[in-house]
């Protein structure tokens, strides 16, 4: 390994200023502490002392309270005893699990799973490039939607028809995902919560030899767990709508998709 050209700075410790003696002790140690007050960092004394430290100015936005939304972010959701199987064949299989009920929405995941190892067509559930190396054809990803009892529906996809006049503000927001081997797990938001009745989850995937195959929940179950959700924070509930004064909600980085109202 090559010798580095870089030198400890020599300190003389006979001089008695105040911060020698701090310059000192920080050079002496590896961690960050306060000497006599003052902020010791031995991170500026080393190789990348050239380097100008960050500086903390009014770039950095001033933290608030946010008006509580009654979603995942400040509310104790209620899970709910759902385990589906949304479509399966001898090669793949569908599920959707984790349901959690919020006053605002609510949450879940979809896991496609592979009998095969290596999975025959790739489990992500966004259009990929090796689907069409591996025999696929364009659009036979993994397409997922679910229908309300009210008419509207939501997609897994970005692409979509305009929506028709009237239609419900009703969105499907995609958030973390990933996964490896046989499986891979994609978790998602919904909202506003579903009309009572039934929702019916659709999803097919001609890739991977899956029809288009509907299989309907209990939406009312959902509704009725949402009453039951807590805020974490109870008194940010009555905060004014004035506390996002940037109008930027500070949640999970989501793809959202828009919904229409047959």
């Amino acid at each position: 390994m090559p010798k580095s050209n870089y030198e400890v700075p020599k300190i003389d410790p006979t001089e008695s200023t105040p911060n020698t003696r701090i310059e000192l002790a920080c050079a002496t140690r590896s961690s960050r502490y306060t000497l006599n007050g003052v902020g010791c960092n031995t991170r500026h004394m080393g190789f990348f002392s050239e380097l100008e430290p960050r500086e903390i100015g009014d770039s950095e936005p001033e933290p608030q309270r946010m008006k509580w939304r009654g979603d995942s972010d400040d509310t104790v959701g209620v899970g709910l005893p759902f385990e589906v199987v949304l479509a399966r064949n001898d090669q793949v299989a569908v599920t959707a699990t984790g349901f959690f009920a919020y006053p605002a929405g609510f949450a879940f995941s979809l896991v496609t799973i592979s009998r095969l190892s290596p999975s025959p067509v790739p489990l992500g559930m966004h259009p990929h490039p090796a689907a069409i190396q591996r025999g696929g054809v364009p659009g036979g990803e993994f397409r997922f939607g679910i229908g309300f009892s009210d008419g509207s529906t939501v997609f897994s996809a970005q692409r979509r028809r305009p929506a028709a006049s009237g239609s419900t503000s009703r969105t499907l927001r995609t958030r973390g995902g990933g996964g490896g081997g046989r499986t891979y797990r994609q978790s998602f938001w919904c909202e506003p919560l579903p009309s009572s009745g039934s929702m019916r989850f659709v999803c097919d995937w001609f890739d991977a030899g899956i029809p288009e195959t509907a299989v309907d929940i209990d939406a009312t179950a959902v509704i009725e767990a949402s009453s039951r959700s807590s805020p974490l924070w109870p008194e940010d509930v009555d905060l004014p709508d004035e506390s996002e004064s940037d109008g930027q909600h500070r949640g999970w980085a989501s793809g959202t998709f828009g919904s229409a109202q047959d």
